[in-house]
């Protein structure tokens, strides 16, 4: 039974501090790498919840609060993208909506709001590592990350996928061009 306001999310159950969470779910990936949508990101890279050389798989719960967590770097590039529906089964996260949860895992959620990129570029470690590390510590396959753009909106960021003992990830449709409008928010449709 899908939980609106996100029909896409089939189940999600409180076990323990992690929930299990299973649905469809939604990258957006440059067009040139459609065909690695399942891969993790390459060695050199990092982001805001992976060191370089971690696995991360990033995904949203809806269409376009995934083509809007990539729309500012398009504005930037101006390099093309698709949104790829994922089917996620059985993902046992921390939930960084969950204060209390957090609190307990030692998991501060304001460090996920501090700017990884800014961090990055001043030779820091972004902040928001911290909460990456201690939720991959917790046994989690992955995060729950509350949107700093979209009001109650929320992004599923995977540590783990298609290994044993982790959750399973396939893709589910077509992958769908991202256009953006010519005269849209740097970050926004």
């Amino acid at each position: 039974m899908p939980f609106a306001p996100w029909p896409h999310v089939q189940t999600m159950e409180r076990l323990g501090d992690l929930f299990s969470i299973t649905g469809q779910f939604f990258r957006s990936v440059l067009s040139d790498y459609v065909d690695q949508v399942l891969s993790p990101p390459v060695n050199q890279n990092a982001g805001r919840y992976h060191r370089p050389g971690q696995a991360i798989l990033y995904t949203s719960a809806t269409p376009e609060w995934s083509i809007i967590a990539v729309s500012g770097y398009m504005r930037q590039d101006n390099r093309p993208r698709v949104v790829v529906p994922l089917f996620v089964e059985n993902a046992l996260v921390v939930d960084q909506r969950d204060e209390e949860t957090c609190l307990r895992l030692g998991i501060d959620r304001e460090l996920s709001n501090k700017s990884w990129l800014k961090a990055l570029e001043n030779g820091r470690e972004p902040a928001s590592w911290r909460n990456s590390d201690a939720a991959r510590a917790s046994g989690a396959d992955g995060l729950i990350d509350r949107s700093r753009m979209i009001p109650d909106g929320w992004h599923l960021n995977l540590f783990r996928w298609n290994e044993m003992g982790g959750p399973k990830v396939t893709v589910c449709g077509d992958p769908i061009d991202i256009q953006l409008s010519p005269d849209g928010p740097q970050w926004g449709l």
